[in-house]
Protein backbone atom coordinates (compact mmCIF):
# COMPACT_ATOMS: atom_id res chain seq x y z
CA UNK A 1 0.00 0.00 0.00
CA UNK A 2 1.50 3.51 -1.17
CA UNK A 3 1.58 5.56 2.03
CA UNK A 4 1.51 9.22 1.74
CA UNK A 5 1.76 10.58 5.16
CA UNK A 6 1.69 13.82 4.46
CA UNK A 7 -2.42 14.68 5.65
CA UNK A 8 -2.63 14.67 9.36
CA UNK A 9 -4.14 12.14 11.21
CA UNK A 10 -7.59 12.43 13.46
CA UNK A 11 -7.29 13.12 16.98
CA UNK A 12 -10.17 10.36 17.30
CA UNK A 13 -9.21 6.47 16.88
CA UNK A 14 -12.41 5.14 15.06
CA UNK A 15 -12.35 4.29 11.64
CA UNK A 16 -14.59 6.61 9.31
CA UNK A 17 -15.35 3.56 7.10
CA UNK A 18 -16.47 0.95 9.48
CA UNK A 19 -16.14 1.80 12.68
CA UNK A 20 -13.08 -0.14 14.09
CA UNK A 21 -11.13 1.23 16.88
CA UNK A 22 -7.75 2.11 15.03
CA UNK A 23 -4.51 1.36 16.84
CA UNK A 24 -2.18 3.17 14.21
CA UNK A 25 -2.22 4.94 10.64
CA UNK A 26 -4.35 2.47 9.28
CA UNK A 27 -7.28 0.51 10.06
CA UNK A 28 -7.00 -3.02 10.77
CA UNK A 29 -10.28 -4.32 9.28
CA UNK A 30 -10.86 -2.27 6.10
CA UNK A 31 -7.09 -0.56 5.51
CA UNK A 32 -8.38 2.46 5.56
CA UNK A 33 -6.17 5.69 6.75
CA UNK A 34 -7.61 7.71 9.52
CA UNK A 35 -6.65 10.82 8.14
CA UNK A 36 -9.14 13.65 8.30
CA UNK A 37 -11.59 13.92 5.85
CA UNK A 38 -11.31 17.22 4.46
CA UNK A 39 -8.35 16.67 2.04
CA UNK A 40 -6.17 19.78 0.21
CA UNK A 41 -6.39 19.35 -3.53
CA UNK A 42 -2.36 18.67 -3.72
CA UNK A 43 -2.87 15.88 -1.50
CA UNK A 44 -5.62 14.45 -3.67
CA UNK A 45 -3.26 14.58 -6.53
CA UNK A 46 -0.26 13.09 -4.62
CA UNK A 47 -2.66 10.43 -4.35
CA UNK A 48 -3.93 9.85 -7.50
CA UNK A 49 -0.08 9.72 -9.15
CA UNK A 50 0.80 7.21 -6.25
CA UNK A 51 -2.19 4.94 -6.97
CA UNK A 52 -1.59 5.11 -10.88
CA UNK A 53 2.53 4.61 -10.70
CA UNK A 54 1.20 1.72 -8.27
CA UNK A 55 -0.97 0.21 -11.10
CA UNK A 56 1.18 1.06 -13.77
CA UNK A 57 4.37 -0.91 -11.91
CA UNK A 58 1.76 -3.47 -11.89
CA UNK A 59 0.39 -3.81 -15.44
CA UNK A 60 3.63 -3.42 -17.08
CA UNK A 61 4.89 -6.54 -15.13
CA UNK A 62 2.22 -8.54 -16.02
CA UNK A 63 2.46 -7.91 -19.63
CA UNK A 64 5.70 -8.00 -20.06
CA UNK A 65 5.40 -11.65 -17.99
CA UNK A 66 2.37 -12.17 -20.52
CA UNK A 67 4.33 -11.88 -23.60
CA UNK A 68 7.78 -13.17 -23.16
CA UNK A 69 7.16 -15.83 -20.81
CA UNK A 70 4.65 -18.15 -21.63
CA UNK A 71 2.35 -19.55 -19.05
CA UNK A 72 4.93 -18.00 -16.21
CA UNK A 73 1.89 -16.15 -15.16
CA UNK A 74 -0.45 -18.74 -14.76
CA UNK A 75 2.20 -20.55 -12.88
CA UNK A 76 2.71 -17.83 -10.52
CA UNK A 77 -1.67 -17.71 -9.71
CA UNK A 78 -1.79 -21.74 -9.43
CA UNK A 79 1.23 -21.24 -6.48
CA UNK A 80 -0.48 -18.41 -5.20
CA UNK A 81 1.89 -15.52 -5.92
CA UNK A 82 -1.33 -13.04 -7.12
CA UNK A 83 -0.70 -9.87 -5.53
CA UNK A 84 1.87 -8.55 -8.02
CA UNK A 85 0.29 -8.99 -10.79
CA UNK A 86 -3.33 -8.09 -12.75
CA UNK A 87 -6.07 -9.64 -11.68
CA UNK A 88 -6.27 -12.43 -14.65
CA UNK A 89 -10.12 -11.74 -15.10
CA UNK A 90 -9.95 -7.80 -15.13
CA UNK A 91 -6.64 -8.09 -17.42
CA UNK A 92 -8.71 -9.80 -20.01
CA UNK A 93 -11.87 -7.74 -19.83
CA UNK A 94 -10.05 -4.62 -20.43
CA UNK A 95 -7.64 -6.12 -23.11
CA UNK A 96 -11.09 -7.56 -24.74
CA UNK A 97 -12.65 -4.34 -24.71
CA UNK A 98 -9.90 -2.26 -26.33
CA UNK A 99 -9.51 -5.12 -28.95
CA UNK A 100 -12.48 -5.07 -30.27
CA UNK A 101 -13.34 -1.37 -30.15
CA UNK A 102 -9.88 -0.73 -32.27
CA UNK A 103 -9.97 -4.08 -33.67
CA UNK A 104 -13.07 -3.81 -36.60
CA UNK A 105 -12.00 0.26 -37.04
CA UNK A 106 -8.71 -1.30 -38.03
CA UNK A 107 -10.14 -3.67 -40.31
CA UNK A 108 -13.16 -1.47 -41.47
CA UNK A 109 -9.85 1.23 -42.87
CA UNK A 110 -7.93 -1.53 -44.01
CA UNK A 111 -10.41 -2.80 -46.16
CA UNK A 112 -12.02 0.66 -47.75
CA UNK A 113 -8.16 1.28 -48.86
CA UNK A 114 -8.10 -1.97 -50.88
CA UNK A 115 -11.07 -1.59 -52.70
CA UNK A 116 -9.87 2.01 -53.09
CA UNK A 117 -6.76 0.72 -54.59
CA UNK A 118 -8.32 -1.93 -56.47
CA UNK A 119 -10.20 1.04 -58.29
CA UNK A 120 -7.04 3.01 -58.57
CA UNK A 121 -5.66 -0.44 -60.50
CA UNK A 122 -8.96 -1.01 -62.25
CA UNK A 123 -10.23 2.14 -63.24
CA UNK A 124 -12.49 0.65 -66.23
CA UNK A 125 -14.47 -1.09 -63.30
CA UNK A 126 -16.21 2.31 -62.48
CA UNK A 127 -18.05 1.79 -65.47
CA UNK A 128 -20.89 -0.95 -66.67
CA UNK A 129 -18.61 -3.09 -68.40
CA UNK A 130 -20.75 -6.70 -69.20
CA UNK A 131 -19.81 -8.90 -72.54
CA UNK A 132 -23.24 -10.42 -73.05
CA UNK A 133 -23.24 -14.02 -74.94
CA UNK A 134 -24.44 -13.29 -79.08
CA UNK A 135 -27.60 -15.74 -77.64
CA UNK A 136 -28.85 -13.24 -74.97
CA UNK A 137 -28.12 -10.44 -77.31
CA UNK A 138 -31.33 -11.36 -79.27
CA UNK A 139 -34.72 -9.16 -80.36
CA UNK A 140 -36.69 -12.06 -78.96
CA UNK A 141 -35.76 -13.94 -75.98
CA UNK A 142 -38.09 -16.37 -73.74
CA UNK A 143 -38.80 -15.51 -70.39
CA UNK A 144 -35.75 -17.85 -69.44
CA UNK A 145 -33.32 -16.12 -71.35
CA UNK A 146 -34.32 -12.20 -70.35
CA UNK A 147 -33.79 -13.61 -66.60
CA UNK A 148 -30.42 -15.39 -67.60
CA UNK A 149 -29.35 -12.29 -69.41
CA UNK A 150 -29.98 -10.08 -66.05
CA UNK A 151 -28.15 -12.33 -63.60
CA UNK A 152 -25.03 -10.96 -65.64
CA UNK A 153 -25.60 -7.57 -64.24
CA UNK A 154 -24.32 -6.22 -60.92
CA UNK A 155 -26.92 -3.43 -60.37
CA UNK A 156 -28.97 -0.90 -62.31
CA UNK A 157 -26.59 1.15 -63.08
CA UNK A 158 -24.88 -1.78 -65.36
CA UNK A 159 -27.97 -2.62 -67.18
CA UNK A 160 -29.26 1.09 -67.84
CA UNK A 161 -25.72 1.17 -69.67
CA UNK A 162 -25.60 -1.87 -71.34
CA UNK A 163 -28.75 -1.07 -72.42
CA UNK A 164 -28.57 2.33 -73.96
CA UNK A 165 -25.74 0.47 -76.27
CA UNK A 166 -27.73 -1.83 -77.44
CA UNK A 167 -29.73 -0.91 -80.76
CA UNK A 168 -33.39 0.08 -79.93
CA UNK A 169 -35.17 -2.61 -81.42
CA UNK A 170 -33.09 -4.81 -78.66
CA UNK A 171 -33.64 -2.77 -75.72
CA UNK A 172 -36.57 -3.63 -73.35
CA UNK A 173 -39.98 -2.58 -72.89
CA UNK A 174 -41.56 -0.66 -70.22
CA UNK A 175 -43.43 -3.92 -68.59
CA UNK A 176 -39.40 -5.27 -68.45
CA UNK A 177 -37.92 -1.97 -67.32
CA UNK A 178 -40.18 -2.26 -64.19
CA UNK A 179 -39.61 -5.70 -63.84
CA UNK A 180 -35.99 -5.68 -63.21
CA UNK A 181 -36.45 -2.58 -61.14
CA UNK A 182 -38.55 -4.51 -58.56
CA UNK A 183 -35.57 -7.41 -58.89
CA UNK A 184 -32.49 -4.96 -58.30
CA UNK A 185 -34.66 -3.40 -55.37
CA UNK A 186 -34.77 -6.81 -53.73
CA UNK A 187 -31.20 -7.61 -54.04
CA UNK A 188 -30.72 -3.69 -52.29
CA UNK A 189 -33.05 -4.53 -49.19
CA UNK A 190 -31.33 -7.80 -49.18
CA UNK A 191 -28.08 -6.76 -49.18
CA UNK A 192 -29.27 -4.21 -46.20
CA UNK A 193 -30.38 -7.18 -44.45
CA UNK A 194 -27.02 -9.07 -44.77
CA UNK A 195 -25.19 -6.38 -43.75
CA UNK A 196 -27.49 -5.70 -40.71
CA UNK A 197 -26.96 -9.42 -39.90
CA UNK A 198 -23.14 -9.10 -40.32
CA UNK A 199 -22.95 -6.24 -38.12
CA UNK A 200 -24.96 -7.85 -35.03
CA UNK A 201 -22.86 -10.75 -35.58
CA UNK A 202 -19.70 -8.82 -35.13
CA UNK A 203 -21.52 -7.04 -32.01
CA UNK A 204 -22.06 -10.79 -30.50
CA UNK A 205 -18.36 -11.74 -31.17
CA UNK A 206 -16.65 -10.45 -27.37
CA UNK A 207 -19.73 -12.74 -26.47
CA UNK A 208 -19.16 -15.52 -28.26
CA UNK A 209 -15.36 -15.21 -27.63
CA UNK A 210 -16.29 -15.08 -24.01
CA UNK A 211 -18.45 -17.90 -23.60
CA UNK A 212 -15.41 -20.13 -25.14
CA UNK A 213 -13.31 -19.63 -22.82
CA UNK A 214 -14.86 -22.24 -20.28
CA UNK A 215 -14.99 -24.69 -23.17
CA UNK A 216 -11.27 -24.00 -24.15
CA UNK A 217 -10.37 -24.77 -20.53
CA UNK A 218 -12.74 -28.34 -20.62
CA UNK A 219 -10.37 -29.11 -23.35
CA UNK A 220 -7.42 -28.77 -21.49
CA UNK A 221 -8.64 -30.82 -18.32
CA UNK A 222 -9.46 -33.64 -20.97
CA UNK A 223 -6.18 -33.51 -22.40
CA UNK A 224 -4.32 -33.06 -19.70
CA UNK A 225 -6.88 -35.53 -16.79
CA UNK A 226 -3.57 -37.37 -15.40
CA UNK A 227 -2.83 -33.54 -13.50
CA UNK A 228 -5.82 -34.07 -11.47
CA UNK A 229 -6.12 -30.15 -11.46
CA UNK A 230 -9.10 -27.98 -10.66
CA UNK A 231 -10.44 -26.80 -13.27
CA UNK A 232 -10.42 -23.21 -12.22
CA UNK A 233 -6.41 -23.61 -12.77
CA UNK A 234 -7.42 -25.05 -16.65
CA UNK A 235 -9.51 -21.57 -16.54
CA UNK A 236 -6.88 -19.16 -15.82
CA UNK A 237 -4.32 -20.56 -18.34
CA UNK A 238 -7.44 -20.46 -21.10
CA UNK A 239 -7.96 -16.41 -20.02
CA UNK A 240 -4.05 -16.00 -19.85
CA UNK A 241 -3.58 -17.47 -23.62
CA UNK A 242 -7.11 -15.34 -24.86
CA UNK A 243 -5.39 -11.97 -23.08
CA UNK A 244 -2.20 -12.70 -25.35
CA UNK A 245 -4.20 -13.23 -28.28
CA UNK A 246 -6.26 -10.01 -28.38
CA UNK A 247 -2.66 -7.93 -27.67
CA UNK A 248 -0.92 -10.23 -30.55
CA UNK A 249 -3.83 -9.78 -33.06
CA UNK A 250 -4.18 -6.44 -32.27
CA UNK A 251 -0.65 -5.65 -33.06
CA UNK A 252 -0.47 -7.84 -36.00
CA UNK A 253 -4.06 -6.08 -37.55
CA UNK A 254 -2.65 -2.18 -36.88
CA UNK A 255 0.55 -2.90 -38.57
CA UNK A 256 -1.92 -4.81 -41.53
CA UNK A 257 -3.78 -1.37 -42.06
CA UNK A 258 -0.54 0.63 -41.69
CA UNK A 259 1.17 -1.02 -44.41
CA UNK A 260 -1.68 -2.10 -46.60
CA UNK A 261 -0.83 -6.39 -46.01
CA UNK A 262 -2.60 -8.86 -44.78
CA UNK A 263 0.78 -10.82 -43.87
CA UNK A 264 1.44 -9.82 -40.43
CA UNK A 265 -1.76 -11.75 -39.10
CA UNK A 266 -0.58 -15.01 -41.01
CA UNK A 267 2.79 -14.36 -38.63
CA UNK A 268 0.70 -13.44 -35.90
CA UNK A 269 -1.49 -17.23 -36.68
CA UNK A 270 2.29 -18.85 -36.66
CA UNK A 271 3.60 -17.03 -33.31
CA UNK A 272 0.18 -17.73 -31.07
CA UNK A 273 0.86 -21.54 -32.14
CA UNK A 274 4.54 -21.20 -30.76
CA UNK A 275 3.28 -19.38 -28.06
CA UNK A 276 0.33 -22.23 -27.03
CA UNK A 277 3.26 -25.02 -27.29
CA UNK A 278 5.61 -22.97 -25.02
CA UNK A 279 2.92 -22.23 -22.46
CA UNK A 280 1.96 -25.91 -22.49
CA UNK A 281 5.39 -27.25 -21.86
CA UNK A 282 6.53 -25.00 -18.80
CA UNK A 283 2.77 -25.35 -17.79
CA UNK A 284 2.20 -28.77 -17.77
CA UNK A 285 5.80 -29.99 -17.64
CA UNK A 286 5.51 -32.55 -20.37
CA UNK A 287 8.21 -33.23 -23.71
CA UNK A 288 7.98 -30.50 -26.68
CA UNK A 289 6.80 -33.38 -29.37
CA UNK A 290 3.51 -33.96 -26.31
CA UNK A 291 2.89 -30.12 -26.37
CA UNK A 292 3.09 -29.69 -30.32
CA UNK A 293 0.76 -32.71 -30.98
CA UNK A 294 -1.87 -30.98 -27.82
CA UNK A 295 -1.23 -27.77 -28.74
CA UNK A 296 -1.96 -28.34 -32.86
CA UNK A 297 -5.34 -30.87 -31.20
CA UNK A 298 -6.27 -27.63 -29.15
CA UNK A 299 -6.26 -25.08 -32.08
CA UNK A 300 -8.43 -27.63 -34.38
CA UNK A 301 -10.81 -28.25 -31.50
CA UNK A 302 -11.14 -24.77 -30.37
CA UNK A 303 -11.94 -23.90 -34.11
CA UNK A 304 -14.75 -26.29 -34.79
CA UNK A 305 -16.42 -25.15 -31.43
CA UNK A 306 -15.37 -21.07 -32.84
CA UNK A 307 -17.24 -22.55 -36.17
CA UNK A 308 -20.45 -24.10 -34.29
CA UNK A 309 -20.68 -20.93 -31.87
CA UNK A 310 -20.58 -18.51 -35.09
CA UNK A 311 -22.76 -20.49 -37.00
CA UNK A 312 -25.59 -20.62 -34.54
CA UNK A 313 -25.68 -17.03 -33.42
CA UNK A 314 -25.65 -16.35 -36.84
CA UNK A 315 -29.05 -18.65 -37.81
CA UNK A 316 -30.22 -17.35 -34.56
CA UNK A 317 -29.80 -13.27 -35.78
CA UNK A 318 -31.31 -14.00 -38.84
CA UNK A 319 -34.25 -16.17 -37.86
Amino acid sequence: MTSLKTQPLRKETNCLNCGTEVPGRYCTNCGQENTVPHETFGHLVKHFIADVVHYDSKTLLTVKYLLFRPGFLTQEYIAGKRASYVNPIKLYIFTSFVFFLLYFALTADHAKMNVLDIDDDHPQHTEATVVLPDSLRANTLTTAQWWERLTFFHDRHQYDSMQHTLPKEYRDGRMQRQAVSFYFNSLQKDDHKQEARIERLHHNIPKMMFVLLPLFALFLRWMYDKKKWYYADHAIFSVHLHTFFFILYLFCTALDALFHVDWFTVIGNVGLLVYLVMALKRIYGQSTRKSVVKGLLLVLLHLIALGITYLGVYVLISI
